[in-house]
């Protein structure tokens, strides 16, 4: 039992730390702060905007219940905004990927929205279907307070790729309203303080992790346990005579040599930038 443990040791504590890291993960995110409205200047507004006409009733009412849920988890102001039209000449800028940023930030600003004060914690999600002149449809996340603090540009762009990625200008209601959902349902996974590519993790997932380190270990270490042959009768005989030499490595001098490696921190959020109306936004885009 000793000896077959030395053997798979290396993959027996891959797995074990493997587990132990998802089990501070799961319990760290069932212990997630419990926020309460603070907004007493601002009565709660909608959840949902649909301008477009894109989902019926009965899905904007489903949409509205998931927000107020996901609301409640992240302790931001949630909305989702979805407009039909061209934003061009609305703004002074030419890039088009900025039309549906000041867009969502100033819709934010106008609304007073913040889950803790107006202009507090909160979080807007902006779809245009409109397809501009350049050919592409624009989405954004505006952020603020805690949003901007916990959701890098990166993780905004990664929900959208995830949630966005089917839609086209045949999309059905089912499917503005799958996505939709994905992006909000999404926003707690992406905010605290563990990696969402962690949290999102599954048991079966870290079970085949396991079982593939596992796997992968023996079959490289297989061959290197068993014995090799290096010598044979004549390894050591030439000319019919024994011929062994001796190599000797003679310790001369101890050198050190020190190099000083410069490291950079970075934090989270997503960068930042003023709205219009003077106020502090961050967030990340998408285009189709």
């Amino acid at each position: 039992m000793k000896k077959y443990f030395e053997y798979f040791k290396i993959p027996f504590i891959v797995t074990f730390v493997i587990i132990i890291i998802c089990v501070f993960v799961k319990a760290s995110h069932n212990s997630q702060e419990s926020f309460e409205w603070g907004n007493e200047d601002a009565e709660k507004q909608e959840n949902v905007w649909d301008v477009a006409n894109a989902l019926t009733d009965s899905q904007r009412e489903e949409l509205d219940g998931i927000i107020t849920d996901v609301e409640d988890r992240i302790g931001c102001d949630v909305a989702v905004v979805i407009i039909d039209e061209s934003l061009e000449g609305l703004y002074s800028t030419s890039d088009a990927s900025r039309w549906v940023m000041n867009f969502a930030d100033d819709f934010a600003d106008v609304h007073e929205m913040g889950y803790d004060a107006p202009h507090g914690d909160s979080i807007v999600f902006l779809d245009n279907q409109y397809r501009e002149s350049d050919g592409h449809v624009y989405s954004w996340i505006s952020t603020s307070g805690r949003g901007m603090d916990e959701l890098t540009v990166s993780d905004c762009e990664s929900i959208m790729d995830d949630a966005l990625y089917d839609l086209d200008d045949y999309s059905t209601s089912d499917d503005y309203f799958r996505a939709y959902s994905r992006v909000v349902e999404l926003l707690p996974v992406y905010m605290g303080s563990a990696p969402a590519a962690i949290q999102i993790f599954k048991p079966s997932y870290i079970i085949f992790a396991a079982l593939f380190i596992a796997a992968l270990y023996i079959m490289i270490n297989w061959n290197s346990k068993a014995g090799v042959r290096t010598t044979s009768s004549t390894t050591y005989v030439e000319s019919g005579r024994p011929m062994i030499k001796r190599k000797q490595d003679t310790f001369i001098r101890k050198s050190v040599t020190k190099v000083k490696i410069e490291s950079s921190s970075g934090g989270g959020g997503s960068g930042g930038h003023t709205s219009s109306g003077g106020f502090s936004h961050g967030g990340g885009g998408h285009s189709r």
